[in-house]
């Protein structure tokens, strides 16, 4: 990681936690808080991977930020 700024490096730690955390509780069958936190890690992914330029993060951390709100309107809370 070439980026000088300690914020965006640990927005990117960060992120890459609460996606083993959100992949954790997806598999353990706990869709909407586990759709919640991955959705949550795509938001502190997206300003590290803007700074680093890497494109083809930010088009997916937004793509997949709207999958997981989609999908946690979509899931059955009863």
């Amino acid at each position: 990681m070439s980026s000088s700024n300690w914020q965006f490096v640990f927005f990117r730690y960060f992120a890459s936690f609460l996606f083993i955390l959100s992949h954790s509780l997806l598999v353990l069958d706990h869709l909407p808080v586990g759709a919640a936190l991955h959705g949550l890690g795509e938001v502190f992914i997206a300003p590290w991977a803007f700074r680093e330029r890497a494109w083809d993060l930010v088009v997916i951390a937004v793509l997949f930020f709207f999958f997981d709100i989609w999908g946690l309107i979509n899931t059955p809370w009863n």
